[in-house]
């Protein structure tokens, strides 16, 4: 009874394959531009058209239920922000970039990192910028860590 309940619920994969198939260009520039968003705001490592893709083969795969009723634009729009916010969880259980040189074991790696980084040994605003890069920040986020105002 469930099952039934659940089959109502929701559109079938085919008609989402269909609803892909009759995407305008504008609507697909539209879900391109949000992808864009949630892949940045979110700090992913991936671009935003795998986000885009992803969204699309969840949905066709019937892993994502799209509901009557929801448009479909607004339905793989919020598909994607699931995503987005699936894979920032990932990404902040990854290592750092540092533990990751180290448990890589290159030696190397880290010996060069230290040395980049004492060439700016100087300036600690533009260190930490660069640390800060280095660990994934951009933008806004760099901007407060580092105290400079827009233009600076």
């Amino acid at each position: 009874m469930l099952a039934e309940v659940e089959a109502v619920a929701s559109r079938s994969p085919a008609e989402a394959l269909t609803a892909v198939r009759s995407l305008s260009h504008a609507d697909t520039t539209t879900l391109l531009k949000v992808a864009r968003v949630y892949a940045r705001t979110r700090r992913t490592r991936y671009e935003y058209q795998d986000l885009f893709h992803e969204a699309l083969a969840r949905i066709l795969e019937g892993k994502r239920n799209w509901p009557p009723g929801v448009p479909f634009v607004i339905f793989v729009s919020g598909v994607m922000r699931a995503i987005a916010w699936e894979w920032r969880a990932d990404a902040h259980n990854e290592p750092s970039v540092e533990a990751a040189v180290c448990t890589e074991g290159s030696v190397i790696a880290r010996i060069d990192t230290q040395r980049f980084l004492s060439l700016f040994d100087d300036d600690p605003i533009a260190r930490g910028i660069i640390i800060g890069i280095m660990e994934g920040a951009i933008g806004e986020e760099l901007q407060e860590s580092s105290a400079l105002g827009k233009t600076e």
